[in-house]
């Protein structure tokens, strides 16, 4: 158990900004593949990019 006033809030914000940028490249590199394909598939649709998201 820890006690939060032990806790090193500047590390875990380190990992936080991490994690929120992997999250991010993976969602970029997603948008990346799937969306060329999807765009070619469905013309005309107004709302592409939000349907691939």
């Amino acid at each position: 158990h820890h006690n939060l006033e032990s806790i090193d809030t500047t590390s875990m914000t380190h990992k936080l900004l991490l994690e929120v940028c992997m999250a991010a490249k993976y969602e970029g590199n997603s948008i990346e593949t799937y969306y060329t394909p999807y765009q070619h598939n469905n013309e005309g649709t107004a709302s592409q990019l939000c349907t691939v998201l």
